[in-house]
């Protein structure tokens, strides 16, 4: 009998014991559960964070890029309109310039216009007056042109006279700083022909210097004389190179 009881005790004290058991261990489920829970929580709610800051951030990086686009195209909006004001301000200055010109001329008319009012001439009279002036001017003109070609004759006979006084030796005076150029040379006759005549000055039996590249080759003594060209001899025993083409000539 005691140990029947006994053992009722002992079946009832593990019985006592797994029911401790489970509901220890139920809470712990329990406990277990709602942290898993609460962890599934907080990931998803740090995933829905992350997902909402990732979409900030591609909001903010879309209205940055919108913002840079908008700004470089005000800087170039406002250097386009820079350029325009100072191309404004520069057509503004030219008119301004241009205007004051065109006052200044007016008044210098009207003073002219003013002085032959005083004169008491017709303007038929005056345009009379500008044209004797023009004929007056012209004849001026022809005979300043006629001095120059009697000049020129002048020299010519005073050269070929002082030609014959000085003899084989004498040197015709050119102007200084004659300067030419050879053209033609014919090294079977012994002469070249010049790019310079009558019209700088040349005269008969003046001597001219040839050099090439600064280097001195020989020298020329004119012989005959044309209105835009000469012809000359090489002159014996001058030369340290045979003349070409080319080489220029000076005094």
């Amino acid at each position: 009998m005691l140990l029947r009881v006994s053992l009722i005790i002992a079946i009832l004290a593990g019985i006592g014991t797994i029911v401790v058991t489970q509901v220890v261990a139920k809470k712990q489920i329990n406990q277990v559960i709602t942290e898993r829970q609460q962890h599934i929580k907080q990931e998803n709610d740090e995933r829905t964070g992350r997902k909402k800051a990732e979409t900030e951030l591609a909001a903010t990086k879309t209205t940055l890029q919108q913002t840079k686009e908008t700004l470089a195209k005000t800087d170039e909006e406002l250097n386009n309109t820079k350029q325009q004001l100072a191309a404004a301000t520069s057509n503004l200055q030219k008119t301004e310039a241009d205007l004051k010109t065109a006052v200044v001329a007016r008044k210098d008319v009207e003073a002219q216009l003013e002085k032959w009012r005083q004169t008491g001439k017709t303007p038929e009279q005056v345009l009379a007056m500008i044209n004797e002036l023009k004929k007056a001017n012209d004849a001026i003109a022809a005979l300043e042109d006629e001095k120059k070609i009697l000049s020129r004759n002048v020299q010519e006979w005073k050269n070929k006279y002082e030609a014959l006084v000085g003899g084989p030796e004498y040197e015709a005076p050119l102007p200084a700083g004659t300067k030419g150029k050879i053209v033609a040379v014919d090294p079977k006759w012994n002469f070249v022909v010049l790019n310079i005549g009558k019209d700088k000055g040349m005269l008969e039996r003046g001597v001219l210097i040839v050099h090439r590249e600064s280097k001195y080759v020989g020298k020329v003594r004119i012989a005959e004389v044309q209105e835009n060209r000469c012809i000359a001899t090489v002159m014996a025993g001058t030369t340290l190179d045979e003349i070409q083409e080319g080489d220029q000539v000076l005094n």
